[in-house]
């Protein structure tokens, strides 16, 4: 869930724009640090403008793309915990499926046969169980 403290960002409400939520601000003192829907940093502690444009331009397309979750060598159905993960789990690269303030799910990027419906939720915001970059 994200926390309370953290403020909304969203698309100017515009003739091409539709309020959308793009991420979050995070209070630092007199800066914000701009975190995208599912709490992972974009940037570092800036004015709260720069972080608000940042995440206007940025904070959607940065979801795209591969990620790297630390899974067992098989997933199967929509079972997996993250959270309860085991010595013999690899980082696997996933792809967002959907992202809300409660949750994240993820698909593998490269399923084998009995694992192309599976899915894995993260609680939101994902910490260290999700990374942008392979570990």
């Amino acid at each position: 869930m994200i926390p309370s403290t953290w403020q909304e960002c969203r698309r100017p409400d515009d003739d091409t724009d539709d309020d959308e939520l793009v991420g979050y601000l995070v209070p630092t003192g007199e800066l914000f640090v701009p975190v995208t829907l599912i709490g992972t940093p974009l940037g570092e502690a800036q004015a709260q403008a720069t972080a608000a444009a940042l995440l206007q331009e940025r904070g959607l397309m940065t979801l795209n793309g591969r990620w790297w979750c630390l899974l067992p060598v098989v997933v199967l159905g929509t079972d997996t915990d993250p959270h309860q993960s085991q010595s013999s789990w690899e980082w696997r690269s996933v792809f967002i499926v959907e992202a809300s303030p409660q949750e994240c799910r993820v698909r593998l990027e490269m399923p084998a046969e009995e694992e192309r419906t599976s899915t894995v939720t993260l609680s939101v915001p994902v910490g260290e169980l999700l990374r942008a970059r392979q570990p």
